[in-house]
């Protein structure tokens, strides 16, 4: 089924294809149940205020069949505090990985393990979070219209059409099952990749960050600089190394990326790798309409391809870094 909200993402391919390719719910999940991921979604979106992701989500249940009055009801009920145990800490994690990044994963991880959560369902509750951050981001910055989904249970024909569209969605949303890496990845997240190998998220997660790498709106070194940014911001050691070691191998001296990550500035920066950098280090905690204007004030210097690529891979670095200092252990 066509998402409409894509058409504004085909210049930059590999943006357009991880914003359907990373989402839980077609593949990727073998052992967490997709109704907790459909509420860490919803969460989450809140957490962020990502009005799109939020309509979207909404506009998802009532296509399952629930009324607004239960969807109502549904959001009440996440701010309770007599939820079973289970999904209280997994809203909590959700909201840890998010407003906090990883300086509260692991206490967050803890709460998962007492609740009953299995190491796998942890790493794929870790998933979805980091996804859904990816998701808020790659749709708030632009200002992608959300009216239209928000209209969706208004409108007639919708309504007539929503035990079709309800039956499309369930046939598209469906449980992942082993899948082995064709190949070790040879690029900077290696590890992240690595750890979820036998899943479907590790060739999933491997495929966009190469083709993100392939991509030549922007240059490596400057993808890599942005990488670098959201890492430092984020305090994820682990992102930090990898992404550090692939910039030497451009040619930045550790100097260079030292001032860089101090100052979010260098002489050797060329002029859009200095805008970026600072727009990067924006968009780990941000408000919608600050970042949203911060963007549009790029449109005189990048083109449009150049803006939405750089939109992909800070969105795409927050949730990898989120992501990684979670899985692996390391804040």
């Amino acid at each position: 089924m066509p998402v409409p909200s894509i058409r504004y993402f085909t210049s930059v391919p590999w943006l357009a294809r991880a914003l359907i390719d990373l989402h839980p719910e077609y593949g990727l999940l073998m052992h967490l149940d997709q109704h907790t991921a459909d509420v860490l979604t919803l969460v989450v979106s809140q957490e962020n205020s990502c009005r799109f992701c939020y309509a979207a989500q909404r506009a998802l249940l009532w296509a399952q069949g629930m009324s607004e009055a239960r969807i109502q009801r549904v959001e009440q009920n996440l701010s309770r505090a007599d939820l079973v145990p289970r999904t209280v800490a997994a809203i909590a994690f959700g909201r840890s990985q998010s407003r906090v990044g990883p300086a509260g994963a692991q206490e967050a991880l803890q709460a998962l393990r007492s609740a009953g959560f299995s190491d796998d369902e942890m790493k794929e509750i870790a998933f979805t979070v980091a996804t859904t951050d990816f998701l808020n981001r790659a749709f708030s910055i632009p200002a992608i219209p959300s009216r239209p989904l928000e209209q969706m249970p208004e409108q007639m024909h919708m309504r007539l059409l929503r035990p079709l569209i309800n039956r499309v969605l369930q046939r598209h949303r469906f449980r992942g099952r082993a899948t082995p890496l064709e190949r070790l990845p040879s690029y900077p997240y290696v590890r992240l990749v690595k750890a979820y190998a036998g899943s479907p998220i590790a060739p999933a997660l491997g495929q966009t960050i190469e083709e993100m790498w392939a991509s030549s709106h922007l240059t490596r070194r400057c993808k890599l600089l942005m990488l670098a940014v959201v890492a430092r911001g984020l305090g994820c050691q682990v992102c930090a190394f990898e992404v550090g070691e692939a910039l030497q191998r451009e040619g930045l001296h550790e100097p260079t990326l030292t001032q860089v990550l101090t100052h979010l500035d260098a002489p050797d920066l060329d002029v859009l790798e200095r805008l970026l950098v600072r727009f990067a280090r924006d968009t780990i905690w941000f408000e919608p309409a600050a970042l949203q204007r911060r963007a549009r004030g790029l449109r005189d210097y990048l083109s449009g391809p150049q803006l939405l690529e750089a939109i992909g891979v800070a969105s795409l670095a927050n949730g990898l870094c989120r992501l990684g200092a979670t899985v692996m252990g390391h804040s």
